[in-house]
């Protein structure tokens, strides 16, 4: 009847889990789920019931630093706690089920040239496409902006690899994922906008400033 000791009783089961689930997915999302039955008494002296599911945020983990379950069990007691006080008089009868729902994540990362969909090939959008034949492509896209280029800037030239050094990319891993463009930023003390397209429609994966990569 207490949704604090299921979910602490649970707990190191649940951890067990997601730590298995990570030797196989690598990278996943996972969202915990209290499946709750309440009762009260109406006016009429009826007994009646009623289940309800309260679920957490998804929560990505992509190594076992990243589980922890303190978030999930904080928002799930938040949402049992409003339920209840936006409608007086029920109480928790039974916790009738815990689960954990997982999906399996890959990281946006970049990779090396990949031609533009016809409909964004067009000049008056604006959009440099680096043709480079590495995973660097992030890189690229950064000395583009270092290095503007009137005549076709979508080549990489001699002189954009003079730029490189003007790039401090310590520490970074190429093809570049989403979890290492703060550090991108710091160290370049730039800011970066990155889209993604699917079906025709874009996705602001990150709201920043200067630089702008599609992937």
């Amino acid at each position: 009847m207490d949704p604090l000791k299921q979910l602490n009783i649970t707990k190191r089961g649940v951890e067990y889990v997601l730590k298995k689930q990570l030797e196989q997915l690598k990278g996943y999302k996972f969202v915990l789920t209290l499946k709750v039955t309440f009762t009260k008494m109406t006016n009429f002296k009826e007994n009646i019931k009623k289940t309800a599911y309260f679920n957490s945020q998804a929560q990505i983990i992509l190594n076992e630093k990243d589980i922890d379950l303190r978030q999930a069990k904080e928002e799930i007691l938040n949402k049992i706690a409003i339920w209840i006080s936006e409608d007086s008089g029920w109480v928790i009868k039974s916790i009738d089920a815990e689960y954990v729902n997982i999906l399996k994540y890959e990281p946006l990362k970049g990779s090396s040239y990949i031609e533009l969909p016809t409909f964004l090939e067009n000049s008056s959008k604006g959009l440099i496409n680096l043709k480079n034949k590495d995973n660097k492509c992030f890189m690229w896209c950064h000395i583009r902006h270092l290095n503007p280029q009137a005549k076709d800037p979508q080549r990489i030239k001699i002189v954009d690899k003079n730029f490189v050094s003007n790039v401090d990319c310590t520490g970074i891993e190429f093809p570049v994922t989403s979890k290492q463009y703060n550090k991108i930023e710091k160290q370049n003390n730039i800011s970066v906008n990155v889209f993604s397209l699917e079906n025709k429609i874009y996705f602001q994966s990150m709201l920043l400033k200067k630089i702008t990569i599609i992937t």
